[in-house]
């Protein structure tokens, strides 16, 4: 058996609304102790100015022929990371042994084997004087895998302390919308399509608004489904023959044209129907979902979810785990297996050839 090490987890996701951190105790197998999580935000000059860069990239040459700006921004982001690391560890008075970094996703086109996430782990362990695991999504890219999910391993965990024996689904909506099937040691995996991204953008664009507040602006609105019925079948939204997605791969522009509070009413329905089909085709009734990211919060989307799936959707925050932070808790979880040599992507996860471990381990003082 594996002995107990603390980890620290830390995310900044495609919403780009900051960093969450979590500090967790386990051997990367069962055990788990979840000892802190805090959120901290990006200043909003420096959310533009990295929104700006990322909206700019959309090949490998684009950050070849930005790489001056693609250095600046990076060493950026590592030195927040280690800024808030170094605040967490003093005022908890914690013992690190990793830190799970997983960076900034600038690009993920696994179809054309590459994905970029910003952040210098070299810098980062110098700094904290700790041993830093990076690069978890490569070594799967490299074995013919698509780089994401690569939270199944840990919702397994939490779901098997949740429904003990019984098969269930995590339900991810960040800025894409992913799903995990965790019955026992059988896990299913993959993207569905958009989660938080078209409404997030279309207020960003529209009104420079971050999100829509409890969904209150959607359930102001009107849904207009004479467009919902006229793009629900695009290729980008039929998530069959598709395993993973970036978010610059959605675009809002079918619903210009129409009032501010029906365009929001509409993306909102919209993004929950285009969750609902896929599973209502894949599910029976009976499954358990359980619901977490930040797309949870957003009550006219989980009230559009609950009535189009007819399945039982629960808040994970119901059952004392924080929603918020499943997936920076899930990058101390993969640091650890990683850092044991344990698998932590699989055929049915992320389409890799067989399951492999990931991140790569730097020290870097």
């Amino acid at each position: 058996m594996d002995k107990i090490i603390t980890s620290l987890g830390l995310m900044s996701g495609t919403s780009l609304d900051g960093i969450d951190a979590s500090i967790i105790k386990s051997d990367g197998n069962s055990h788990l102790e979840i000892l802190l999580n805090k959120f901290f935000p990006y200043s909003h000059d420096f959310k533009q100015k990295l929104g700006n860069y990322i909206n700019n990239i959309n090949s490998l040459k684009d950050i070849e022929n930005s790489k001056s700006e693609y250095k600046e921004l990076e060493r950026e982001i590592t030195l927040y990371h280690s800024q808030i690391s170094n605040e967490i560890i003093s005022e908890q008075n914690i013992s690190l042994d990793i830190v799970g970094f997983h960076g900034q996703t600038i690009i993920h086109k696994p179809s054309e084997k590459y994905t970029i996430q910003m952040g210098d782990p070299n810098l980062l362990s110098q700094i904290l004087k700790k041993k830093v695991i990076f690069n978890f999504r490569k070594n799967d890219i490299e074995n013919n895998g698509e780089g994401a999910p690569l939270t199944p391993i840990y919702h397994s965990l939490i779901a098997k302390k949740i429904y003990p024996n019984k098969p269930s689904i995590f339900l991810n909506i960040g800025g894409i919308t992913n799903y995990t099937y965790c019955d026992g040691d059988n896990l299913r995996a993959k993207d569905i399509g958009p989660g938080n991204v078209l409404i997030d953008e279309y207020l960003k664009k529209t009104k420079n608004l971050e999100f829509d507040l409890d969904g209150n602006i959607a359930s102001q609105g009107k849904v207009n489904m004479d467009i919902i019925n006229q793009f629900i079948e695009h290729e980008i939204y039929n998530s069959k023959n598709r395993h993973s997605y970036d978010r610059s791969e959605f675009d809002f522009n079918f619903v210009k044209g129409l009032e501010f509070e029906d365009a929001v009413s509409t993306l909102n329905y919209f993004t929950a129907l285009i969750i609902s089909n896929f599973l209502n085709e894949n599910f029976d009734e009976n499954i358990n979902i359980i619901l977490c990211g930040g797309g949870r919060k957003n009550k006219t989307l989980s009230k559009n979810l609950k009535n189009l799936t007819k399945k039982n959707v629960v808040d994970i925050d119901e059952f004392n785990f924080d929603g918020d932070f499943i997936e920076s808790q899930a990058f101390a979880y993969l640091a650890i297996r990683s850092f044991f040599k344990k698998n932590i992507s699989f055929p049915q996860t992320t389409k890799v050839e067989k399951p492999i471990t990931g991140g790569e381990v730097f020290e870097n003082f």
